[in-house]
């Protein structure tokens, strides 16, 4: 809530979270290729960890009503393949546990390592509207479900 990040926590449930994943993988018939990270508020902050620590292993990342801390970029590869994981951020304008502001600098970070990036924002407070979970369908399906593939 606006303290500083423990980032240790963070990369100690990321392991936890890439734990889960491997069973759920082998579980479950699902697509490799199709696997999209999506956290909302923290869980924004683990999709961010997973995305940038293996953006190879997913095919989009979503964060919502979330952020990308600084201090976590700074454990993280030097320089991720994330040019190629198109990203969502969705925040509300009227976000009171997360501010706004906070989504728009991770949105400014995430373009300068050159991210596929699509921002939107919404006139609403620390959720998940209609609205946003409409947009959030149609961006899955265009980047994940169906997207277009152009040949080298």
């Amino acid at each position: 809530m606006g303290g500083p990040l423990d980032v240790q926590a963070v990369l100690s449930a990321r392991e936890e979270l890439r734990t889960f994943l491997a069973e759920a993988l082998q579980r479950y018939p699902i697509d490799h290729k199709k696997l999209a990270m999506l956290g909302f508020s923290q869980g924004g902050v683990m999709a961010y960890s997973l995305g940038f620590g293996e953006p190879d292993r997913f095919a989009a990342l979503a964060a919502l009503s979330s952020w990308l801390p600084q201090d976590l970029l700074s454990v993280l590869p030097d320089e991720p393949a994330t040019e190629q994981l198109p990203m969502l951020v969705q925040h509300g304008s009227r976000d009171e546990l997360v501010d706004v502001g906070r989504a728009r600098q991770s949105v400014e970070t995430l373009r300068n390592v050159r991210v596929p990036i699509t921002y939107r924002e919404y006139d609403m407070g620390h959720e998940i509207n209609a609205r946003s979970l409409a947009d959030l369908s149609t961006w899955l399906q265009e980047k994940v479900l169906s997207p277009i593939v152009l040949a080298s």
